[in-house]
């Protein structure tokens, strides 16, 4: 080593001086970096009008899609002879691509925000299995709706009543479109004729259209008005959902049944342990579901936890005894649901509607059996989320529930008259996402920030004692530029 505009002595000065900036800065990066960046990391995580989450939460960054599958009843003309059963076959997906927008954000002091999620679809054709102009049979929910709350009436009402849908449009099932079944409505005679009755039993009837989400599409309040946490202060509540729709309960079921928590699936709690479960509430379903870690998977190069319902998820206390409050106390305790089943009767004012896992996956052999023409299958039909756990970010979803219809006989309605009792599928929808490769590349940064200062670090330190070891080497040997 040479350098021979300096003495020897400014050589051992500029070499040791080197490799002590080298192993400071390595040391101080092993010791001091890992822990800022993550801090610094966690500090970014909460929600504001100017933070770093603001953007992805006010809109999401990666494309959401639902898929739709509807179930064409094909034998109801012989659902009244003697030992056929209803045969009900899947059709679809109708795939519809999502847009969800946070509307009339407003910030309190309190560190929460309140938001209204409004959600646009738009029908993706080259996706889909099935076309929106496809005939569908289902059962015609306004006349078997209007029956349910009238079966427990006086005989002499249900005659009048009886007599009202036959007259007016009342049937036991309709064929229309996929499209029509969905989104785009169909005129309906019997709602039309429950609206000029202007009837307490049919208050809740503004329309003469029927649709499973008629006028949901672009609806901007359709889902209602949710105040959550930001995480400001407090990582452990952030997107926690505070209030709903101004309340902390939905009022559909008793106790801690009917109490809103969890997350709306745009934010959720960072960091938390392997062994905690997460929860969500989905509007739709009017009520939360919680998902028990189940196992580690990888997705675009990043480690995450694999979240999933149970088969006691949709229970109502025969496999959990703390969810028998999901059995409305009306039907407490001998008109329990059996397992597998949420009865959602209490928010869809009276009708007999359930909710499951698809093809009453994980239910009670009871439903399934009651009809035929479904098949339920895991690997297709589970519901899961995989998260990230350290930022708390979804990598993917897939978030699958099934609609159905009780039916029953009732001598007293011509339509249910000699009629077997079973279980018809509606519908199932399913949201399914999968983090990109833009958004997977800035998340693997924030994760990979601590290690690439640490690594840095032990580069700094391998250069500083390699300098140290030369300079060394130099000063034992009298080999510096210019030392004899």
């Amino acid at each position: 080593m040479c350098c021979s505009c300096c003495s020897v002595t400014q050589q051992k000065i500029w070499v040791f001086l080197l490799a002590a900036v080298f192993l400071g800065l390595g040391l101080l990066f092993v010791i001091w970096w890992p822990n800022f960046i993550t801090d610094k990391v966690y500090e970014m995580l909460p929600l504001s009008p100017s933070s770093a989450t603001y953007d992805k939460w006010v809109q999401a960054p990666i494309p959401v899609y639902l898929h739709m599958y509807l179930f064409n009843w094909t034998n109801p003309d012989q659902v009244r002879t003697k030992g056929v059963k209803p045969n009900f076959q899947q059709v679809g997906p109708f795939v519809y691509r999502e847009d969800k927008l946070k509307d009339d954000v407003t910030w309190y002091a309190n560190k929460t925000v309140s938001f209204y999620g409004q959600r646009t679809w738009y029908f993706e054709p080259e996706m889909s299995g099935a076309s929106l102009d496809d005939l569908i049979t289902c059962p015609h929910i306004p006349s078997l709706a209007a029956a349910s709350v009238m079966r427990d009436e006086p005989k002499l009402i249900k005659f009048g009543f009886n007599i009202a849908l036959n007259n007016n449009g009342g049937t036991l099932y309709q064929t229309h479109t996929a499209g029509e079944w969905l989104f785009d409505g169909f005129y309906d005679e019997f709602l039309a004729y429950a609206i000029k009755l202007n009837s307490s039993l049919v208050s809740s009837v503004d329309s003469d259209h029927f649709a499973w989400f008629l006028n949901r599409n672009g609806s901007k309040e359709f889902e209602g008005l949710f105040t959550i946490h930001t995480g400001q202060g407090d990582l452990s509540q952030m997107g926690e959902i505070k209030f709903w729709k101004g309340s902390n309960h939905t009022g559909f079921y008793e106790g801690e049944c009917g109490r809103v928590n969890g997350s709306t699936a745009d934010l959720w709690v960072p960091n938390i342990g392997p062994e905690e479960y997460i929860t969500v509430y989905i509007t739709d379903t009017c009520r939360i579901i919680n998902l028990v870690p189940t196992g580690e998977t990888e997705i675009e190069g990043i480690k995450a936890t694999v979240y999933e319902t149970k088969p006691d998820t949709f229970d109502s206390g025969q496999r959990n005894p703390d969810m028998k409050c999901y059995c409305p106390r009306d039907k407490q305790p001998d008109n329990c649901p059996a397992s597998g089943v949420t009865d959602l009767s209490p928010c869809t004012e009276g009708v007999p509607m359930y909710m499951s896992h698809p093809h009453f996956m994980y239910a009670d052999e009871s439903y399934a059996n009651t009809i035929t023409g479904l098949s339920p299958d895991y690997d297709k039909h589970k519901f899961f989320i995989v998260m990230e756990r350290k930022l708390g970010i979804p990598l993917q979803v897939n978030a699958n529930v099934m609609v159905s219809l009780h039916m029953r006989n009732d001598s007293d309605i011509t339509i249910l008259r000699d009629i077997p009792e079973f279980y018809a599928p509606l519908f199932v929808t399913s949201s399914k996402a999968v983090v990109n490769k833009a958004l997977a590349k800035e998340i693997k940064l924030a994760l990979n920030m601590p290690s690439i200062g640490l690594y840095s670090g032990i580069a700094f330190i391998v250069i500083g004692v390699i300098m140290a070891t030369i300079g060394i080497v130099l000063t034992v040997t009298h080999r510096w530029c210019g030392e004899s």
